[in-house]
């Protein structure tokens, strides 16, 4: 049974680097000192207050770009096994 394919140090490439930062930033949006600039309820958004829509905003940012690096990491893994690029 082959093993799984992991990434050395060398072989890691600027897109999943990207999605790091993103998270390190989305985790420092969500905590002080930042988070309390936002946590407040007045203007309500779709009838949440403002420190729930903050915060809605940012899961529903990190589920997209996490689906988009499954699908481009998808994408890679499928050209690397066939170099003709097609299926089957």
């Amino acid at each position: 049974m082959d093993e799984p394919r992991r990434a050395t140090p060398s072989d890691r490439h600027p897109v999943a680097i990207a999605v790091a930062v993103f998270y390190v930033l989305l985790f420092a949006a969500l905590v002080w000192p930042v988070y309390p600039r936002f946590a407040t309820i007045e203007p309500r958004v779709l009838a949440m207050p403002f420190s729930l829509f903050y915060v809605v905003v940012g899961l529903l940012f990190s589920f997209f770009v996490l689906f988009g690096y499954y699908l481009w990491e998808r994408k890679r893994e499928t050209a690397d096994d066939d170099p003709n690029g097609t299926d089957g």
